[in-house]
């Protein structure tokens, strides 16, 4: 089964079995709309997800706007298993500890014991294996990354070699650093409901911060912004694309 049915199939249950805020939104710019906004929120046992549902009216084109793409109306899917896990829109820490995967917003990570095996599954799905003082990865591709770690009570050091080059690691708290002498390094830093990531790899630099809260979301990336901030009942919606933009006010009618 493909990772967007997965994703659909979550989506329908969520508009069926949880309740939702209505908004009415208005905007303007390049992606000019008027309508109506679904949010759904899910919060259960212990899951947690976000999504985001419009049906708009293009002002420009005067037609109907679907809702999103599976992938972009999920922003957020949070299953907290103790020792194990699963994410979608948002990093795992033991994910961005290795160098032959990069972290992209339309991934999935599951990981369990700890952290010790998982796997991504995106536009880059590989499998892990970790263990307090030796760590493995490899991709679909067959990119690698073989280390050896050294725990302290504080912190983690390790070395390593991979399809992208020789370094060295460092995991401090929520904090990973990453560094090739002959390629970059990669930075990032993971919280519950919030995660940067930062790296120069491969003559490639890429970021991406996201921070999502309730309702409330703030995504930046190579490839653009978007957020959603409320001032009291009202939010303040901006999207800033190469492509387009569009920027205006979301009101709730119904939650």
């Amino acid at each position: 089964m493909k990772l967007e049915h997965i994703i659909t199939a979550l989506l329908l249950i969520s508009i069926v079995c949880f309740s939702a805020t209505v908004n009415l939104d208005y905007a303007v710019g390049d992606g000019a709309n008027f309508g109506l906004r679904v949010i759904p929120r899910i919060e259960f046992w212990r899951v947690q997800a976000v999504l985001d549902f419009p049906f708009v009216f293009n002002l420009d084109g005067n037609w109907l706007t679907p809702a999103l793409s599976p992938l972009e109306s999920l922003k957020r899917l949070d299953l907290d298993l103790g020792s194990g896990g699963v994410k979608f829109n948002a990093p795992q820490k033991v994910q961005v500890s290795f160098s032959n995967i990069d972290f992209h917003a339309h991934s999935l990570v599951a990981w369990s014991f700890d952290g010790s095996i998982g796997a991504t599954l995106g536009p880059e799905s590989a499998l892990f294996f970790k263990t307090s003082f030796f760590n493995v990865c490899i991709d679909v591709d067959g990119q690698y990354h073989v280390g050896l770690t050294l725990p302290t009570e504080w912190f983690e050091v390790g070395g390593f070699i991979s399809s992208r080059g020789y370094g060295f690691s460092t995991v401090v708290g929520p904090f990973v650093f990453l560094i090739l002498p002959e390629n970059g390094f990669r930075f990032a830093m993971v919280e519950r409901n919030i995660y940067l990531s930062a790296q120069f790899l491969d003559g490639n630099t890429s970021i991406a911060l996201g921070w999502l809260k309730g309702e409330e979301w703030f995504f930046l990336g190579t490839n653009g912004l978007e957020m959603r901030m409320k001032l009291r009942d009202i939010a303040i919606t901006l999207k800033l694309q190469k492509e387009r933009w569009y920027a205006g006010l979301s009101f709730p009618i119904l939650w």
